[in-house]
């Protein structure tokens, strides 16, 4: 999901669905893709390592079927100062 922000003196997220992730290819490029994230994730999920904000967000925003997986991986290693907040990955130490 796309994120518009408010300038009515607040800042609020709305979720608002892109047509263009919903497209064939673009769901064909995620099926594609996810088995090289997933793999990335599972070595996180082993390892402990960090696999970075950045892929996650990626992996977040491109991937709703991930999103269970970060959740999870969030959970078991909060030494990482990333939190799930409202829907966005943010890094709470920043």
């Amino acid at each position: 999901m796309q994120l518009l922000w408010s300038d009515e003196g607040k800042n609020s997220a709305a979720p608002v669905p892109s047509p263009e992730k919903w497209s064939h290819e673009a769901i064909v490029a995620r099926s594609n893709i996810r088995p090289v994230r997933r793999e990335k994730l599972n070595r996180a999920a082993n390892s402990g390592q960090n696999p970075g904000l950045d892929f996650l967000q990626k992996c977040w925003s491109d991937d709703p079927a991930l999103q269970i997986v970060i959740k999870k991986l969030l959970a078991k290693f909060p030494q990482w100062g990333i939190a799930c907040v409202d829907g966005v990955l943010v890094d709470w130490e920043r």
